[in-house]
């Protein structure tokens, strides 16, 4: 009985040799779907996790320059330019008192729409002054949802 069991399983081991082609071509198809699926929500995660850095790079930046704007009272104008993949911030001072400075941001993802941020020094609010396109507002091309009038409190 046990000898019969034994040749048994040794004929079956002879007959098993691996997969057989229709299993492998299954199991890449699978595959295939699952990376077709998961692809494209991977990407949209890393694009927004580099537009969440984007803004925050751009918040210290108007943090910075609303610290500097503190510490010296001659200041004239200050703007902060978003375009590509720079912030540009230029404090500019009350004539004779010194020399404009410049302080730069490099964003990490790429599309943000021109917009000039222009701070007003008596109030102390920001406002979006101009747009290269009026109907999106400094949005990142690649979602629409992200938006630096939320960094500078413009509705």
């Amino acid at each position: 009985m046990v000898k019969n069991v034994l040749n048994t399983l040794r004929k079956k081991q002879k007959n098993n040799k691996g997969f057989s082609l229709v299993e492998l071509i299954v199991v890449i198809a699978i595959m295939a779907v699952l990376v077709g699926i998961l692809a494209p929500q991977f990407i949209k995660y890393v694009e927004k996790s580099r537009q969440s850095t984007d803004m925050q790079s751009v918040q210290q930046l108007k943090s910075s320059v609303e610290t500097d704007i503190s510490d010296n009272e001659n200041i004239d104008t200050v703007t902060i330019v978003i375009n590509g993949q720079t912030a540009t911030a230029t404090i500019t001072p009350k004539t004779g008192t010194g020399t404009a400075t410049t302080e730069t941001a490099k964003l990490k993802s790429t599309g943000w729409r021109g917009v000039t941020y222009t701070l007003d020094t008596s109030t102390g609010k920001w406002d979006a002054t101009t747009y290269a396109d009026t109907t999106n507002k400094a949005v990142n091309e690649k979602s629409p949802n992200k938006n630096m009038d939320e960094v500078f409190s413009i509705s």
